[in-house]
């Protein structure tokens, strides 16, 4: 009896979690502003699922409410949903039940988010039988159109509006090219805060595992400078040469090693902000300025490549005693 009664409780509570999964496809199809946020959270009960089962229910969950998604819905809502945000569910319980370390479950995550994107992709391309990339580059145009019409109303003379036109044309042509370098850090965001919010839940469910040194604690390996000078160089070259290639394979690892390289300025300015006490207002200034100012940005980026190839922290050197 007790075998049966075991046996029965992985799929009543799979029942239940698949359930809250079609309820948040549900929210986030017809709710717009909190449908967009309970998009990021719809892993959440595959987590807890797999956490507590095993792989399989969670596999099994998924599949279920991708069903039940595409009967009760659409079945592109499905692909969207669950193809989209599933896998990362299936990956980051099953690294969570094997109790890895935080660095490698986010890996795992991540790569399970940045596959199930393309596979996304894909789809929409086979079955709707266009390119969804393209319809993106028509959304930045009609962007650019609504905003110049309303410069237009508001005074601007044609000088001005040909100027505006041109800079955000340059912008989208920009974001188009680093387009591959924003799904990787995509993935990795998504994954992060996924991670961060199941193992929220699973701590009030009595579950322990192993933490994220703090922020200011944060170290990258020496190879991420050499990975954005790499990225530098083949941009520089690929521009030099009219290798577009070249220069748009430059461009997203050069985004993506500022992007991580600013993260690292980022903890050492924590690290040097808590070693001087400095007050949170004047951390929260100096915060502003420099996600909000590309000089004060570029100048983390050197400083946080300047910190993982020094150590000026020491952490490495902390790690080794």
């Amino acid at each position: 009896m007790s075998s049966q009664s075991r046996s029965v409780t992985p799929m009543v509570e799979g029942g239940i979690l698949s359930a809250v999964a079609i309820i948040f496809a549900f929210i986030s199809a017809y709710l717009p502003v909190i449908g967009a946020f309970i998009n990021f959270i719809w892993p959440v009960p595959i987590i807890l699922l797999g956490v507590r089962h095993g792989y399989r229910y969670s596999v099994m969950a998924t599949v279920v409410a991708g069903l039940l998604i595409a009967l009760l819905m659409h079945p592109m809502q499905a692909v969207t949903v669950v193809v989209g945000f599933g896998l990362i569910g299936i990956a980051l319980g099953h690294s969570f039940r094997n109790n890895h370390s935080p660095v490698k479950t986010i890996f795992i995550g991540s790569v399970a988010s940045l596959v199930s994107k393309i596979a996304v992709l894909a789809i929409t391309a086979a079955v709707m039988g266009y390119n969804p990339l393209s319809m993106e580059t028509e959304s930045f145009q009609a962007a650019i159109s609504q905003v110049l019409d309303f410069y237009r109303s508001a005074g601007y003379s044609e000088e001005d509006l040909a100027k505006t036109a041109q800079t955000m044309t340059t912008i989208v042509d920009i974001v188009k090219v680093i387009f591959p370098a924003g799904f990787v850090l995509a993935s990795f965001f998504d994954t992060f805060f996924n991670y961060w919010l199941a193992k929220k839940v699973l701590k009030r469910l009595g579950y322990s595992y192993s933490a994220f040194p703090p922020f200011r604690q944060w170290c990258l390996p020496r190879w991420v400078v050499v990975i954005f000078l790499v990225g530098l160089a083949m941009l520089l070259f690929g521009k030099s040469n009219q290798n577009d290639l070249i220069y748009n394979i430059g461009m997203n690892i050069e985004v993506s090693g500022s992007v991580l390289l600013l993260i690292q300025g980022l903890a050492l300015f924590y690290y040097l902000a808590e070693k001087y006490n400095l007050s949170r207002f004047v951390r929260g200034i100096i915060l502003v300025l420099i996600l909000t100012n590309g000089l004060f940005t570029q100048i983390v980026i050197i400083v946080g490549a300047f910190d993982a190839v020094v150590d000026y922290r020491q952490l490495r050197l902390l790690r080794l005693k």
